[in-house]
């Protein structure tokens, strides 16, 4: 039974997962046995799909089995959100899952009976992240974003270009950990001078793991790790920017990722910090800088009661009376953002707007938001900015109800 998903053994749940194996042609059908995490997950019968010469082909697509299996999931933060304002490195089991099959072929027999065969068949184990496809792109391969095939490889983000980044701002940046097993940071001071800090990340390079890490610099400053050599600055006020990349140590470093920027910006009060689950399964993070107002709505439903009648009594109802209630109370807080962002950003903030999974930072936690009336031009040849507004839409409060 061999595996046919392309490019090789680490796949997208956007694609079929699939898996082919070539029988004799008594083989009428298969009982397929489907592995995830090394955990069985079910088990289906498979047809026949076609014919070799005069063999018989099963072509077997396993997709369905892993949604449920691969984060995002209700009720759970997915790992890829770190620890805030403190330096982390995550490995993100939730949403990376090894998958493998085991076949049994099922044939009729002279008594026209369907016998199982006891001889089992193993697949080859392949990986899936949840990736995600939106817009108009077209060139996704996941063969960008790990070695050996891709030198430098991209992290799993959207956002390539430069970012910014306040003394209270976190960022996270998710990747395949195929040969890697160290991050550098190169800080620049303001007078044009730099030091590099090189970080072991305490891992083999033989693996197929996703990894994320903090470069925000809330969690760098002042944060300890273990190093290869240098360390974490104790604070931002002598540099204007730092580097990020990831590679192999061996005695010195190897640069095998791609290189982010991170421009150090002075504290504002007028920005809040959003993180989201992003369309290549990896953390994605962006600091909103302008018009922020807070708003609050009440909904319910309105029920009019009966006015009390006493023959005995004065037969007229007091002004008092409960005639009208409120009921399935529902009070909402939202926020509205309005600010302009560059251009190169447009596309980046469009893929919060369809992601699973959005977080908004107060008081130093998580807190697990909704996208809604999201709007945003991702180009403008008119422009040197680009307008974007939407609204951050946070749980049903609890109210007290009749």
């Amino acid at each position: 039974m061999s595996y046919t998903i392309n490019p090789d053994s680490l796949s997208s749940l956007l694609y079929p997962v699939s898996y082919r194996s070539i029988e004799p042609s008594a083989v009428v059908q298969q009982q397929i046995d489907v592995y995830v995490g090394g955990i069985l997950a079910g088990s289906f019968l498979a047809a026949q799909t076609g014919t070799s010469g005069s063999s018989a082909v099963f072509d077997t697509n396993i997709q369905s089995f892993l949604y449920s299996d691969v984060a995002p999931v209700t009720g759970s933060k997915t790992s890829i959100f770190g620890t805030l304002d403190l330096y982390s490195r995550t490995t993100n089991t939730d949403v990376i899952k090894s998958v493998f099959c085991v076949s049994k072929n099922q044939t009729v027999s002279s008594a026209g009976f369907l016998i199982t065969s006891t001889a089992s068949q193993n697949s080859s184990t392949a990986y899936v992240i949840p990736s995600q496809f939106y817009g108009d792109d077209n060139d996704y391969n996941l063969s960008d974003f790990y070695q050996p095939s891709a030198n430098p490889f991209r992290f799993l983000t959207t956002n390539n270009q430069d970012r910014r980044c306040n003394e209270d701002g976190n960022i996270f940046l998710s990747f395949v950990g195929r040969g890697v097993n160290a991050a550098q940071f190169e800080f620049w001071t303001k007078s044009g001078t730099s030091a590099v800090t090189i970080v072991d990340f305490v891992n083999s390079t033989a693996n197929n793991d996703l990894y994320t890490i903090s470069i925000g610099v809330a969690n760098i400053f002042g944060s300890s790790a273990v190093f290869h050599s240098g360390n974490f600055p104790s604070n931002s006020s002598a540099y204007s920017f730092y580097e990020v990349s990831v590679g192999v140590y061996s005695g010195s470093y190897s640069r095998l990722s791609e290189k982010i920027q991170v421009n150090i910006e002075p504290n504002c009060n007028d920005n809040i910090d959003l993180h989201w689950f992003g369309k290549y399964g990896g953390a994605e993070s962006y600091q909103f800088r302008g018009l922020i107002q807070d708003l609050q709505t009440a909904n319910a439903d309105i029920i009019n009661i009966s006015q009390p009648w006493s023959v005995a009594a004065s037969p007229r109802a007091n002004s008092f009376d409960k005639t009208i209630i409120k009921t399935n109370q529902r009070v909402n807080k939202r926020k509205q953002v309005k600010c302009n962002i560059p251009h190169e950003d447009a596309l980046y903030i469009a893929s919060m707007f369809y992601s699973p999974e959005v977080y908004i930072i107060e008081g130093g936690k998580y807190v697990n938001v909704t996208i809604s009336n999201a709007e945003t031009l991702t180009d403008n040849n008119r422009a040197t900015d680009i307008e974007v507004s939407f609204e951050i839409t946070y749980p049903n409060k609890p109210t007290a109800q009749l």
